[in-house]
């Protein structure tokens, strides 16, 4: 069930991350709460996977200092003054945004926590409370379905920018056809769900899942090499602000991509591409072929060189790297 977020958690939480120890009562008169329903936000916050320590006699304290989304706070640094929705919780943000139809301008939905959230080939997206970001935009495309292969490689490049607006710029690549990595560990990944109107017409739903603040897993659910911000800078991000700063260059990458088409991203794709001229696998559907990734063409398809030297076109399919 999707939650907005309550104004007394986020208050609650930004007085338990000051490094102190807070009793329920002085809490209560801080956010004019009573004491059981202080106990009863911090219970939520404990579900949620919060960790929080407590002491007898001396109340509740944030370990890592915790700060949530705030609408206003994404607004005042973005271009566009968009409609954005904020859930404390929520099962998919990519499911909630299914249900608008014939939107005229992009639509953003965020959340703190997602309790169904999905990858590719209907894998779960680990996604605990308040470290990371989950992020879906419903974009407005007067094109065709058919026009808007590569959608998922320009999401990837306008996350590329996203963290290198942060520092990030050595070991950082793309990896066909929606990951970001950072020395091969997945910092990053989309989802694209595409909705027909027309003819001319359809928009499309651009689910973002970027590893921001965790610094572990503590549900053991990722099977892959990982990393995030955090581990890698050294220190936490603010959300808010990343949220949008990718607002920014995906709308910009959107709207280049809604005039141009991809071609013009090609030669910036394969500049960061972690598979160009590697001995790769790619699984599409039921097969599996082996070959040399030459790159990608102007529909943002992969060209894979088999053995015998023929040249094959793949739209879809899971890539892995072949050690030698």
């Amino acid at each position: 069930m999707a939650k907005k977020p309550h104004e007394s958690l986020a208050k609650i939480v930004h007085i338990l991350s000051d490094g102190r120890y807070h009793d329920g009562t002085s809490i209560g008169e801080s956010v004019q709460m009573t004491r059981s329903a202080v106990w009863k936000t911090i219970k939520k916050l404990v579900n949620y996977g919060v960790k929080i320590d407590s002491v007898k006699g001396k109340g509740y304290i944030l370990p890592e200092p915790l700060v949530l989304l705030d609408i206003n706070n994404i607004k005042k640094n973005i271009a566009n003054n968009m409609d954005i929705v904020l859930f404390e919780t929520i099962d998919s943000t990519n499911h909630y945004l299914k249900s608008f139809k014939n939107i005229k301008t992009p639509k953003v939905c965020i959340a703190e926590k997602q309790t169904h959230g999905k990858g590719r080939f209907n894998r779960e997206w680990y996604s605990p409370f308040g470290k990371n970001l989950y992020f879906s935009c419903l974009y407005p495309f007067q094109k065709d379905v058919s026009e808007l292969a590569g959608l998922s490689l320009l999401t990837s490049l306008a996350i590329v920018k996203t963290l290198q607006h942060f520092g990030i710029q050595d070991l950082l690549s793309v990896k066909w056809s929606n990951d970001v990595v950072h020395d091969n560990k997945k910092i990053s990944g989309n989802l694209i769900e595409v909705q027909a109107e027309t003819h001319a017409a359809c928009q499309a739903i651009i689910g973002v899942g970027i590893n921001v603040n965790m610094l572990h897993d503590d549900s053991q659910a990722i099977s892959q090499q990982w990393t995030s911000l955090g581990k890698i800078l050294g220190q936490s991000v603010d959300r808010n602000v990343l949220c949008s700063v990718l607002i920014n260059y995906l709308l910009a990458y959107l709207q280049r991509f809604d005039t141009g088409g991809f071609a013009p991203f090609v030669k910036e794709w394969n500049e960061l591409d972690c598979l160009m001229n590697k001995t790769i696998s790619l699984n599409n559907v039921n097969n599996q072929f082996v070959g040399r990734m030459l790159g990608i063409n102007n529909q943002g398809y992969l060209l894979l060189e088999l053995p015998n030297g023929d040249v094959r076109t793949f739209s879809s399919g899971e890539t892995t790297i072949l050690k030698k």
